[in-house]
């Protein structure tokens, strides 16, 4: 986490009855996030908060989802320059930044850089 990061909590689910925790996206007020391999449904919330908000629905066959929470918007991509920087949410809650995305013009395959840094905690 950053300085000035406030944590979103993300579910995800196929059927939008059943919701799986998906991860914690780490991101500046205002900041849109990308999720790879999300399945139909998505809902999240600040973590602070108790309610979800409205769970948004697939929107195209893009492996990547951009995400603007605060807006409620939802859409299915293939990430561009204008994307280079924004936090990435992956499967089982790993998060990173988007350092570099190249699609290929066959669909089926792309290439792309993630940068993930930590931090150990003491221990007390």
């Amino acid at each position: 986490m950053a300085e000035g990061e406030v944590a979103w909590a993300v579910e995800t689910s196929k059927d939008g009855e059943r919701w799986r925790f998906f991860g914690k996206a780490w991101k500046k007020p205002g900041e849109p996030v990308l999720l790879h391999g999300v399945p139909r449904f998505v809902r999240f919330r600040p973590v602070e908060e108790e309610e979800w908000r409205e769970p948004l629905d697939r929107t195209g066959d893009h492996p990547m989802t951009w995400l603007n929470m605060e807006d409620g918007v939802r859409e299915e991509l293939w990430p561009g320059p204008e994307h280079v920087g924004l936090p990435v949410l992956l499967p089982g809650g790993e998060e990173g930044r988007l350092v570099s995305f190249k699609h290929f013009d066959d669909g089926n395959r792309w290439d792309w850089v993630v940068e993930f840094r930590g931090m150990r905690q003491p221990h007390s």
